[in-house]
C-alpha cells in the first residue's frame, strides 16, 4: 500500500490537502439545524431552509459538470470554493426566513459546484486500477478534517456561532488558493465558444442520451438517490435529535468527530482488501448496512448509545463509499466525465430536498423516523441486486470528438 502512495501525481496530494483543510473547517453544517433552532425557527422553517440548500444543489452539479468539461476542473473548483465562502458569511447575517431561504439556495448552488470537478479531476489523474485507494485517500483527508472539525466547532459554537461561520469561510478560501496555484485544468472535452447556447445545448443533449442508454449508470443514480436521503439524516436530524435526548452541542460534536476518526483509522487498509472483490456486491452490502446503521439511532438515548449507533453507521459507510466512487468513475466515459459526475451530484441535491423533510418527520414521530430512513437505504441496496444492460454503442474518445467536431 505504501508503494502505491508514492506513484500518484503530485496534484492529487494538493487536492487531498485542500480537502482536509476544507473539511476541518466545515464547522457550520453539522450545527446548522441547531443554529437555526436557537434563533427560534420551528421545525417546518428549518426544513424549508435545508430544502433551499439542496434546491441550489439540484442545479449546481449540472452547471459544474458542463463547466468541468468546458473550462477545466481547476477553474470550476475555484469558482465553487470562493463563492461558497462568501455566501456562507452572508448566510450568518440573514435574520428573516425569506433571506435565509434565498441565501441558502445561493450557498447550496455554490457548494454543490465542487463535487463534479473534484471527482472528475481525481479520475483524470489516477489510472483505473488505483482509483479505489485514491478515493479512499480523498475520503481520508475529508474525515481527518471531519474528525477534528466538529470538536473544535462545538467549542466555538458555545462561545459564538459567528466563529464557526468565519472559520468555515477562511479554510474554504485557503483551499481555493491552493487549487488556483497548484492544480491542473484536467481534461477539457468541450471545444468552441463554450458560452454559446448552441454548444451548451448540444453537449448536454449528447451526454443526456448517453446516460439514458447506459443501464448500469441509471441503476447507480437511482440507488444513490435513495441511500443519500437516508445518509443525510445523520447531518440534518441528528443534532436536534441528540440535544432533545439531553446531549450538549459539545457532546454532539464529539459524536460527529467519532465518525471521522473511525474512518481515518479503518477505511484505507480495509479498502486494500475490498477492492479485490466484486464492486457491485460490496456496494450492495455496504448500502444495506448504512440503512441498518441509520436505523440504530432509534435506540440511542444517551451518550454511549449515540457512540454505538455512530460506530455501526460509520463501519457500513466505510465499506460502501470508496468502492462506490471507484465504480462510478469506471462507468463514466471520458468524453462526458464531468457531465456524468454532474448528473450524480444532481441525485444528491434531489435527495437533499427530500431529506430536509426529515426534520419535520422527526418532529412528528420522534426517533421512529430513523427506522423509516434506514428502510430507504435498504431499498436502494435491493435495487443494486438487479442487472441492467448498457445499450450504448462502443466508441473511442477520438471517434466521438470527430463525430461531434470538437
Amino acid at each position: 500500500m505504501i508503494n502505491d502512495l508514492t506513484t500518484y501525481e503530485k496534484p492529487l496530494y494538493v487536492l487531498i490537502l485542500g480537502q482536509f483543510l476544507n473539511k476541518f473547517g466545515a464547522f457550520v453544517f453539522p450545527f446548522f439545524s441547531l443554529f437555526l433552532q436557537e434563533r427560534s425557527f420551528d421545525k417546518i422553517e428549518i426544513s424549508l431552509v435545508l430544502a433551499s440548500l439542496s434546491a441550489g444543489g439540484l442545479v449546481a452539479p449540472l452547471v459544474a459538470g458542463y463547466l468541468s468539461d468546458a473550462i477545466g476542473r481547476r477553474n470550476t473548483l475555484v469558482v465553487s470554493l470562493v463563492s461558497s465562502a462568501l455566501s456562507l458569511i452572508v448566510l450568518y447575517f440573514c435574520q428573516s426566513l425569506m433571506w435565509l431561504v434565498v441565501w441558502s439556495t445561493i450557498h447550496g448552488f455554490a457548494a454543490f459546484l465542487f463535487g463534479p470537478p473534484a471527482n472528475a479531476l481525481l479520475t483524470d489523474l489516477v489510472p483505473e486500477e488505483k482509483r479505489v485507494t485514491a478515493f479512499a485517500l480523498f475520503r481520508l483527508a475529508l474525515n481527518l478534517g471531519f474528525a477534528a472539525g466538529p470538536t473544535v466547532a462545538g467549542l466555538l459554537f458555545v462561545k459564538s456561532p459567528f466563529l464557526i461561520f468565519i472559520g468555515d469561510a477562511v479554510t474554504t478560501f485557503i483551499f481555493a488558493l491552493l487549487a488556483f496555484m497548484w492544480l491542473p485544468h484536467g481534461l477539457r472535452t468541450i471545444k468552441g465558444r463554450v458560452s454559446s447556447f448552441d454548444v451548451i445545448l448540444r453537449s448536454w443533449n449528447e451526454a443526456f442520451w448517453d446516460v439514458l442508454k447506459h443501464g448500469p449508470i441509471l441503476q447507480y443514480f437511482v440507488t444513490i438517490f435513495l441511500v443519500a436521503i437516508c445518509f443525510q439524516q445523520v447531518f440534518n436530524v441528528l443534532s436536534i435529535a441528540s440535544t432533545y435526548n439531553g446531549l450538549t452541542p459539545a457532546q454532539y460534536g464529539l459524536v460527529m468527530a467519532f465518525n471521522g476518526l473511525l474512518i481515518v483509522v479503518i477505511e484505507l487498509p480495509l479498502c486494500q482488501w475490498l477492492q479485490r472483490l466484486d464492486y457491485k456486491r460490496v456496494i450492495t452490502f455496504g448500502f444495506a448496512c448504512i440503512g441498518i446503521g441509520a436505523a440504530s439511532f432509534f435506540f440511542a438515548k444517551i451518550m454511549t448509545g449515540y457512540f454505538i449507533a455512530m460506530s455501526l453507521f460509520t463501519l457500513r459507510e466505510i465499506i460502501a463509499f470508496p468502492i462506490v466512487m471507484a465504480y462510478m468513475s469506471k462507468l463514466t466515459p471520458e468524453l462526458y466525465r464531468g457531465r456524468y459526475f454532474g448528473f450524480k451530484g444532481m441525485m444528491w441535491g434531489l435527495a437533499g430536498i427530500f431529506s430536509s423533510a426529515g426534520i419535520w418527520f422527526h418532529g412528528r414521530i420522534g426517533d421512529s423516523w430513523w427506522i423509516w430512513a434506514g428502510a430507504l437505504a435498504l431499498l436502494g441496496s435491493g435495487l443494486m441486486l438487479l442487472t441492467f444492460k448498457d445499450r450504448r454503442k462502443t466508441e473511442s474518445l477520438e471517434g466521438a470528438k470527430a463525430r461531434l467536431k470538437i
